[in-house]
């Protein structure tokens, strides 16, 4: 991580200059740390970085909105934003959480924790048994649930044959 903050310092710095939050993860690892630990709370620049960097696209952080007018944003904190279109990064939740607001707090305060490692260093929770009867969770881009989908479906299939216990 160390080499490739030196290799983009330039841009960072840029990013870091409009406000854009670079936070590389409490261990430094970046990306697929945070990935692993967390699910999500990461960026992967596909050409914005530098028109933020340049103040093409104007970022706030940390700042909650207060009213949207027509030309732009005013923030609780009395600074005010022009924009002609206004993008909401909200953050996310622990999936465990998002049960609980969908399904109430007996079913969320049966499962473990979504994501992050277990001390088998194995993934908790995500395409696998949840702690909840009949409860999984799923998560990840196009590309992971299309892998990981088959051996939760293969897992389901196995309790529903017998093969192995429901709880």
């Amino acid at each position: 991580m160390k080499v490739l903050a030196e290799m983009d310092a330039e841009l960072l710095a840029g990013l870091e200059a409009a406000g854009f939050n670079l936070d590389f993860g409490e261990d430094g690892s970046g990306l697929f740390m945070k990935y692993l630990t967390r699910g999500g709370g990461y960026y992967i620049d596909v050409g914005a970085s530098t028109l933020i960097a340049e103040g093409k696209i104007k970022v706030k952080q940390g700042v909650g909105i207060e009213r949207l007018e027509p030309d732009g944003v005013v923030f609780t904190d009395g600074t005010t934003l022009p924009a002609d279109i206004v993008v909401l990064a909200t953050g996310y939740q622990n999936m465990r959480e998002s049960a609980r607001a969908m399904l109430g707090d007996d079913v969320a305060n049966r499962c473990q924790p979504v994501w992050g490692l277990d001390h088998e260093g194995e993934l908790r929770t995500i395409w696998r048994r949840s702690g909840h009867p009949g409860l999984w969770f799923m998560g990840g881009n196009l590309r992971q649930a299309r892998t990981y989908s088959k051996f939760l479906a293969l897992q389901i299939k196995a309790i529903e044959e017998g093969l192995i216990p429901r709880t």
